[in-house]
């Protein structure tokens, strides 16, 4: 059984750190084609993707898997596999779940796709919480529903549901499906149990199915902890829970997630229409990419990860406090994504992100890609190795110096 501590002392903290190497710029070998976008001209800080390589376990997993010569046919129904997902939402996650619950899907996205296509009908509203994830747009487009905004209140550097507004759209019989982010994308905060409750209350009071997307629920940063939907007791009957290694192990490019069901009727239903588009069976290297994440040497390189990457917001807090004092580093507590409010700054957006680009030479994300509510608002990733960090600062710097924004002390 997978033993996870939550807080590791100081002593131990400094040997995880040593045990993992978060200084290679992980996308920036020039010893094999990734086939991604580096550019050494350019700090990338936009995108979910960490720059730092995965956990040592996994490459060792995946490179044993690779020499084996054999990727055929992985069933998804492998005890390993399934004890594996278990015991991880146990011990990490505080969830108990039966394996029966365990829906293997191709990814995220694919997942929310089938769920809407299972439950709703083309032109039913789907809600969303925007500024929201910006590939939520797509799905909806292709699966032929209608976006509803029930759009976050900004209050104070921090986020609030609107639930006099969810009440309102959840009481339309076309509104059938909400997707809940939590942690939420962009903001990168928390919900609370008593949020949880309200949406989960709601939904079973105007019959909403809710699909939870948690992926990114591994990072949850000082001491606060993710609350799995399903476990709120009027959210167990009508909910779809979304799993993946994908944010917290950096596994993006593999699409792959575990989908978790309580209801049996529900389950079923999204699981003929999972099969109906030709699911056939687990990714090869999914299935030991998930074995290994899924572990006590994972869990550890996670612990190492947050650690590192705190000590990565606090420099971004001190620049940001000591440089830009009037750009607002909004609440954080989970994901290595920061969301920062430019709009004191007094220029627009464009201005905002070709400065960025053009005179220092860092790219950052769009707010206005998430929702119009994120207008001049910047999105930008802090899992980097220290060196990418500080390099990205010293030229923000420079650029502020060059345009008289900042002052040589």
């Amino acid at each position: 059984m997978l033993k996870c501590s939550v807080n590791y002392p100081a002593q131990k903290v400094a040997i995880l750190l040593r045990q993992f190497d978060f200084e290679t710029v992980a996308d920036a070998q020039n010893d094999i084609d990734l086939g991604n976008d580096y550019n050494p001209n350019l700090i990338v800080l936009s995108g979910a993707q960490l720059h730092l390589k995965t956990a040592p376990c996994i490459i060792e997993a995946l490179t044993a898997r690779a020499a084996s010569g054999f990727y055929g046919w992985t069933p998804s129904d492998l005890p390993a596999y399934l004890n594996a997902i278990q015991n991880w939402m146990q011990t990490v996650r505080h969830y108990d779940i039966d394996k029966q619950w365990i829906v293997p899907s191709y990814g995220t996205l694919k997942a929310i796709s089938t769920a809407i296509r299972a439950f709703t009908n083309e032109n039913d509203g789907i809600i969303i919480q925007s500024p929201v994830y910006v590939l939520y747009d797509r799905v909806l487009k292709n699966t032929k529903r209608k976006k509803v905004c029930n759009s976050l209140i900004y209050k104070d550097g921090h986020y609030e549901m609107d639930f006099e507004n969810l009440e309102n759209l959840m009481a339309r019989p076309e509104n059938k499906l909400m997707i809940l982010c939590n942690p939420h994308n962009p903001i990168m905060d928390i919900w609370s149990e008593e949020d949880l409750r309200t949406v989960a209350a709601l939904a079973k009071q105007y019959g909403v199915i809710v699909v939870s997307d948690e992926i990114f629920a591994e990072h949850a940063f000082n001491g606060h902890e993710v609350i799995p939907y399903s476990t709120i007791p009027e959210a167990k009957d009508n909910c779809i829970i979304c799993t993946s290694i994908g944010k917290c192990f950096n596994f993006t490019g593999l699409s792959h997630s575990n989908i978790i069901i309580p209801n049996e009727k529900v389950r079923q239903e999204y699981i003929a229409k999972r099969d109906a588009d030709h699911y056939g069976s687990l990714d090869p290297f999914m299935y030991n990419a998930i074995i290994a994440a899924y572990s006590k040497e994972g869990k550890e390189w996670i612990d190492a990860l947050l650690e590192f990457v705190s000590g990565n917001i606090t420099i971004i807090k001190d620049f940001f406090d000591k440089y830009l004092p009037s750009v607002t580093i909004c609440r954080h507590s989970a994901g290595t994504l920061l969301w920062a409010d430019c709009r004191s700054l007094g220029y627009t957006e464009d201005q905002i992100h070709e400065f960025l680009l053009n005179e220092a030479n860092v790219v950052v994300d769009r707010g206005s890609q998430y929702g119009v509510e994120g207008e001049c608002f910047c999105r930008f990733q802090v899992g980097i190795p220290r060196s990418e960090l500080e390099n990205a600062l010293e030229r923000l710097l420079n650029a502020l110096k060059r345009r008289g924004i900042v002052y040589d002390s």
